[in-house]
């Protein structure tokens, strides 16, 4: 409340009414003040605690499970990939595939084989392992708890940024004569990295707990009974026949963002989760 006594004093004796009238204005006054200050310190309050707020982005500890678990884990966690100019692009993980280091034939990290190329996977879990395949197409891996362990990100359903994952997509096409859907944007690891502009000279050892350009949040929990596991894809030619048809690759059931239905594995999943 405002002290206004010293002003008051200087009015004259016989305006005693005066004095009060005034003092009661001046008290409505500060009061008023007073509550606008308030209501500006909770506004303030809130605007700071929106920023507090903890970020979704999954941190250290998520990523330093087995290989296996961090697979399934990752089903229905969101991707995000900030661009140089700051738009943001995201997409829900649908599909994943385990390598289960150096006893996976499968693996690059096999046998502990260790290369300039690929030792991402053999540092601390939630650092991403980007290499090429064909000489053109990327791939995003990343490293989990295991010497050598690491999940590829197979697919994603498209969330944030489609017109730009579109305009990505659309420099190597040779037909553009039909556009792409949205389900078909990043159906695959090498159409995922190209819609996502992910690649290694730019995303390869990041700390996806902590890195600015790409990281992992939270999103959908995935039921156990939905997730399907199954063979992995495109290994033919380098896994032992023990590895080929181990159930490596795990993907959400009735997803149409899968680059490819096992229908036998989906059969097998409905069947032990006591669906008919």
């Amino acid at each position: 409340m405002l002290n206004m006594e010293p002003v008051l004093n200087y009015l004259p004796e016989n305006q005693t009414s005066n004095k009060r009238k005034a003092q009661d204005i001046l008290n409505d006054i500060s009061h008023d003040v007073t509550s606008k200050r308030t209501n500006l310190t909770t506004c303030d309050t809130s605007c700071d605690s929106s920023h507090d707020i903890t970020s979704h982005r999954l941190g250290l500890e998520f990523y330093d499970q087995p290989c296996i678990m961090l697979a399934k884990s990752l089903l229905g966690k969101t991707l995000v990939r900030i661009l140089d100019d700051g738009s943001r692009l995201s997409g829900k993980i649908v599909e994943t595939e385990g390598y289960l280091g150096v006893e996976d034939t499968a693996a690059h990290s096999y046998n502990g084989r260790k290369t300039e190329r690929n030792m991402a996977m053999f540092m601390t879990p939630a650092t991403s392992y980007v290499y090429l395949i064909y000489g053109m197409y990327s791939c995003l891996n990343v490293s989990s708890k295991g010497e050598g362990c690491c999940v590829l990100l197979r697919a994603l359903q498209p969330l944030e940024g489609l017109e730009t994952m579109t305009a990505h997509r659309s420099k190597r096409r040779k037909d553009t004569s039909k556009p792409l859907k949205p389900k078909d944007l990043c159906s695959g690891p090498g159409k995922l990295t190209e819609a996502l502009n992910i690649n290694k000279t730019l995303l390869d050892k990041k700390d996806l707990s902590t890195d600015t350009m790409m990281w992992i949040e939270s999103g959908d929990s995935v039921d156990a009974a939905e997730i399907v596991a199954c063979p992995r894809i495109g290994i033919e030619g380098t896994a032992s026949s023990e590895w080929l048809i181990k159930p490596l690759r795990f993907y959400i059931k009735g997803n149409e963002c899968v680059s490819k239905r096992d229908k036998n594995a989906e059969k097998t999943t409905q069947l032990q989760s006591g669906h008919t």
